[in-house]
């Protein structure tokens, strides 16, 4: 996800991206703004059936470590 927009990131059917948090501040989610390394997205999930989905969405690759 990093290096991505909000908008460029595809969420399962129900859920959103609120907010991100970078550091010591809030960002209020918007399709433009970038995912940055260390970022914490906060996530609204209308299903919880979904968030096995949404985590593999946001797991490292193994290829990464």
């Amino acid at each position: 996800m990093v290096g991505k927009t909000l908008g460029q990131i595809d969420l399962p059917l129900g859920t959103n991206i609120g907010a991100i948090v970078r550091g010591n501040d809030v960002i209020i989610a918007h399709d433009d703004v970038l995912v940055e390394p260390d970022d914490h997205l906060i996530l609204f999930l209308v299903d919880k059936a979904r968030v096995s989905e949404v985590e593999k969405l946001f797991q490292a690759p193994f290829s990464f470590f």
